[in-house]
């Protein structure tokens, strides 16, 4: 199997998501109603109990269901609320975003890095690498953010491709690479977003937007870094948990 057919392939609780929330569309579940329980989701779908919960923590981020411990999930809504929550903990997690979101590739490009992006990606000015634009989606296909992802120019075709696929396409790089992520830096901005980054998500030109900047890097160095232009906090939540460390 290819790095590329590994990369597509469909998580199981996405799976579960979208067969839990056929229920709901369907009737068969209706708003007001309790879901079945974690032991009988995963006895209905032949999976674990974390794959069910993942499922069912993605139908809370879309606002469809609340979950109270000790009294399970109940259906709040029969359409997602149009507020995308992203959860992480690890570089793992990351990878769900991709996997919960769709990406429109809309150009792949060569380019030289100027001064200000060299610094920006910590590279040299001058060097040559690939700019791949796409705009990501909800599952409902709402705009959800302008992406801009450098990667360096040996692997354009490679990436251009897994953009077009499902999954992330930092994991599918590091497979064809023969390396693998070792850790990710991120950096967080609100800025007035720029002409081309307002018309692409239809907002008025300097609206406020967040624009997240991901280096993922291996043990050869940055492998692909991507600027996520997103849409205000009115369709984006961005979620982190931190473990202190014990003194």
């Amino acid at each position: 199997m290819s790095s590329t057919e590994r990369t597509r392939k469909t998580p199981r609780y996405l799976e579960v998501f979208k067969l839990i929330r056929a229920d709901i569309d369907t009737g068969k579940v209706k708003v007001g109603d309790l879901l079945p329980s974690e032991a009988s989701l995963c006895a209905r779908f032949d999976v674990s109990r974390f794959t069910v919960r993942e499922a069912l923590r993605r139908l809370q981020a879309d606002g469809m269901v609340s979950r109270t411990q000790g009294a399970g999930s109940r259906v709040l809504r029969t359409t997602p609320s149009g507020v995308y929550v992203q959860n992480y903990r690890s570089v793992s997690e990351l990878s769900q975003y991709a996997a919960e979101t769709t990406l429109d590739l809309l150009k792949s490009e060569d380019t030289i890095l100027d001064a200000d992006m060299a610094v920006r990606l910590g590279r040299t000015e001058g060097e040559e690498w690939a700019l791949l634009t796409g705009l990501r989606r909800t599952s409902e296909g709402t705009a959800l953010a302008l992406v801009e992802s450098y990667v360096p120019a040996r692997f354009k075709d490679i990436a251009a491709e897994l953009a077009q696929g499902e999954g992330a396409i930092h994991i599918g790089l590091a497979e064809a690479a023969g390396t693998a992520i070792s850790h990710a830096e991120q950096e967080t901005q609100a800025l007035p977003a720029p002409y081309h980054v307002a018309d692409a998500l239809d907002l008025p030109e300097h609206t406020p937007v967040l624009r997240i900047l991901r280096h993922y890097i291996s043990g050869e160095g940055l492998l692909i870094a991507s600027f996520n232009w997103h849409r205000g906090g009115d369709s984006y939540i961005h979620r982190t948990r931190i473990t202190l460390e014990a003194e």
